[in-house]
């Protein structure tokens, strides 16, 4: 066992000298042409830079660093090749020079495409999985409710969801809310799953951090759990192993059930549960202790999900306290999904759209949004709405440009028999168009 952590440990210190090095790009290219000089002085000191060989050895490296790197990095490789060029030639290669300029132009162009092509599917696909895992931790809070509470308040059944609302539920301007959450949770994984002991580590909200580490990290301790200093958690082979593979790591058996193995006595902890988002360790449950007929795979996946189902809502309210964006809309999921989507676009220019139905009639109103409800595809939302005497039907498609919008609203009214209910006012915004949305809903209000 000491032999199969010491290996695990020395490959977690490689990648972790890896990810540092890839982080300092113009360092790496510095080093890269310098080699590449040092040889090219070696081997030929009148063509330092290999130009009057068959072989293109300039070109291929110059390739290999702006098509990794993009532009900025290409032409510090280029600069200093012509601060090589100047120095080491008698007759300074404007040909070759120009050429391979040239090449790095083309090169970067390439680069910075390719990129944003796949920062764009990235997006999409991150998105898609995050929607699909929440939908997945609220459809399983559902047979949890039924399994595992009902076992549990045989005399007293409540529901998961009104559980994680009751530990939600905190004034906004109590000190440490975020530590309170996290012990009612403590509180409720005590009396729910019979766990004995455990604490909670999580990010300051101030850090960007992608890992948790001893300077961004704070601790909360349930009841019965004793305090342990923040380094020795850290030096704990489960919480490493957990923090940088960014899954959930428990002691286990021969054929990888959750098991309390007698050479492992020694260990203090038996599982480390961490809570991902956006690729980002956002907080990690450790189990101190358990008896052995809870401590199953059933118990922690459980555990696993309410987990992430809370830090998520905390998210949630954190985002909509934070920003008061659409305050006028009451629905509460569709802004913080627009907050969300707000957010993709900024970092990623990667666009979203609105969709307005602007009504007089209520009954009209009613009528089709009943209709639209139903043709909704999975990550679609809409939201309902009743301001200045209007009716308003609002539509976010993630992720989609103008043409989504337009395509629903034909397959709308071909699904709508009444011409009558045909007759309203819409406009399509893209996600940046807030003021103009704003606007939209409030013109005429004195009408």
């Amino acid at each position: 066992m000491k032999k199969n952590r010491r290996d695990i440990t020395q490959i977690l210190k490689k990648d972790r000298i890896i990810a540092q090095l890839r982080r300092y790009v113009y360092l790496e290219t510095f080093i890269l042409i310098g080699v590449f000089l040092i040889v090219g002085y070696l081997l030929s000191p009148d063509d330092i830079c290999f130009v009057k060989q068959n072989i293109p050895y300039l070109l291929i490296i110059l390739s290999i660093i702006t098509l990794f790197h993009g532009f900025e990095s290409g032409m510090l490789a280029i600069g200093l090749i012509a601060i090589a060029m100047w120095f080491f030639y008698d007759h300074f290669p404007y040909s070759a020079f120009l050429t391979n300029l040239l090449m790095v132009m083309i090169f970067s162009e390439f680069h910075y495409f390719w990129t944003k092509q796949i920062k764009e599917l990235k997006t999409n696909n991150d998105y898609v999985s995050i929607k699909l895992n929440e939908l997945a931790n609220a459809f399983y809070s559902l047979k949890i409710s039924h399994d595992q509470l009902e076992k549990n308040y045989v005399s007293k059944p409540m529901s998961i969801r009104s559980a994680i609302e009751e530990i939600l539920y905190i004034e906004k301007d109590v000190p440490e809310k975020e530590k309170k959450y996290f012990r009612n949770f403590l509180d409720f994984l005590e009396k729910s799953f019979n766990m004995q002991s455990g604490f909670i580590l999580y990010q300051n909200q101030k850090n960007e951090s992608e890992y948790l580490t001893t300077e961004n990290t704070l601790v909360c301790y349930s009841s019965l759990s004793k305090e342990h200093e923040l380094s020795k958690i850290f030096q704990e082979y489960l919480v490493d192993k957990a923090i940088n593979f960014k899954q959930i790591i428990y002691i286990s058996d021969d054929e990888g059930n959750p098991a309390l193995r007698k050479e492992l006595e020694n260990s203090e902890f038996l599982a480390a549960i961490p809570i991902i988002y956006n690729n980002k360790i956002l907080a990690m449950l450790i189990i101190e202790k358990m008896p052995f007929i809870a401590f199953n795979k059933e118990n922690l996946i459980s555990i696993s999900i309410l987990f992430e189902y809370l830090i998520i809502s905390t998210l949630k309210e954190d985002f909509l306290h934070a920003d008061n964006a659409l305050s006028f809309i009451q629905d509460k999921d569709f802004r913080y999904e627009y907050i969300r989507m707000k957010l993709f676009y900024d970092k990623y220019k990667v666009d979203s759209t609105f969709m307005v139905f602007k009504l007089d009639n209520e009954l009209q109103s009613r009528k089709i949004l009943d209709k639209a409800k139903s043709m909704l595809r999975s990550l679609d939302m809409l939201t309902y709405c009743n301001k200045n005497n209007r009716f308003f039907i609002i539509f976010l498609f993630p992720l989609n440009d103008k043409s989504a919008a337009i395509g629903f609203l034909n397959r709308l009214f071909s699904n709508i028999k009444n011409s009558k209910d045909k007759d309203f006012e819409y406009m399509i915004f893209k996600i940046k168009q807030k003021k103009l949305l704003t606007e939209y809903m409030e013109e005429d209000s004195n009408a």
